[in-house]
């Protein structure tokens, strides 16, 4: 994608781990690699926010079906079903209506995430500021770390 000289600008390692793995030529199991890493893997999840809510915001929600279909089309996965249904809620869910993803487990989201982060990201979007839009995301919303040093005493 042409990137590839760009992967020392990812703000965090990350970021470039992801970057790097959008690069491969099957992005979707290169991200899926990276569930070792609870860093990448937080950074993944709002990476598909930022993609999702980029692709489909302000369009006609039939959209995200006719996508949905596509995507697994492109995957040789079933383009009915409950990966279908799966895939379209999680989408749903990261531009508005997020009651929709409830009871997807976490390891099935992990893998729809890979699977739609792979194709947004790479299909004319810049991965680089996807990226950046989505460790910002990531520094705004982890809350710091609980840190006691020493004891209280009460």
């Amino acid at each position: 994608m042409g990137q590839i000289g760009q992967l020392a600008t990812a703000a965090t390692a990350a970021g470039r781990l992801v970057l790097e793995a959008l690069e491969s030529e099957r992005p979707a199991r290169s991200l899926s690699r990276l569930s070792d890493s609870p860093r990448a893997i937080r950074l993944l999840r709002e990476l598909f926010i930022v993609t999702a809510r980029r692709a489909f915001v302000g369009r006609d929600p039939r959209a995200v079906t006719r996508y949905v279909d596509d995507l697994l089309a492109s995957q040789s996965l079933p383009t009915g079903g409950e990966a279908a249904r799966q895939t379209e809620a999680l989408i749903r869910s990261a531009t508005g209506e997020p009651e929709l993803a409830h009871g997807i487990s976490d390891v099935r989201r992990f893998e729809l995430i890979c699977y739609v982060v792979g194709d947004l990201a790479r299909s004319g979007a810049d991965a680089v500021v996807l990226i950046d839009q989505a460790e910002k995301r990531v520094a705004r919303f982890d809350r710091p770390r609980n840190r006691t040093i020493g004891r209280r005493s009460v």
